[in-house]
């Protein structure tokens, strides 16, 4: 198949998280486990920015010189990060899962219904709640609106994060993540 003319926007963009110890997203498919908890972004900005996992390069000089052929070989794995902006709609809520419950508790302090009945990613396995760190998962879809088998999605199954929310019209919730799948280790192809 050869690659799509259709310029994609972010109209055509969906963003979700899961939660279910062990990854909520199948690194294989990017199909969404079993019994995985999800949660749809809405109301955000359309300003995903994605800095994939990678591997660093180690370029080996000779006495600080570049040879030609340069000297590389493959260093350290480099956690990717992940960044968007959401408008605030609500802070807390102990029946209902929400943007500003996943950022606090992504950044540390456990909130609202994702606080107490979402499981870490970093459990061992489904059920297990034996995870020291609360980590979620996150998938961006991307659909062509005027070819729905044109659809696409990159997922993540170990993101933590920290972020900021701002007061304005309207005020905001900006999210910075932290993706600590390995470069090799998420899925990024078709949409299932």
């Amino acid at each position: 198949m050869a690659e799509s003319t259709i310029l994609k926007t972010k109209l055509d963009g969906v963003l979700t998280f899961a939660a279910l110890g062990g990854g909520a997203y199948n690194p294989t498919t990017g199909a969404l486990i079993g019994a995985a908890l999800e949660y749809t972004v809405a109301f955000e900005a359309g300003d995903v920015e994605i800095t994939l996992p990678s591997r660093s390069v180690n370029n080996f000089r000779d006495r600080g010189r570049i040879t030609n052929p340069p000297s590389i070989r493959y260093g350290d794995d480099e956690e990717g990060s992940m960044s968007f902006t959401a408008h605030l709609r609500d802070l807390s809520d102990a029946a209902a899962a929400t943007i500003a419950d996943i950022l606090a508790s992504l950044a540390g302090n456990p909130s609202g219904l994702v606080g107490s009945s979402w499981e870490s990613t970093r459990a061992s396995s489904a059920g297990a709640g034996d995870a020291e760190v609360f980590s979620l998962a996150v998938k961006l879809t991307i659909t062509n609106a005027g070819d729905a088998t044109d659809k696409h999605a990159i997922a993540f199954n170990y993101v933590t994060g920290s972020g900021s929310i701002a007061d304005g019209d309207p005020s905001t919730l900006s999210l910075d993540l932290t993706i600590h799948d390995g470069p090799t280790d998420y899925y990024i192809g078709d949409a299932p």
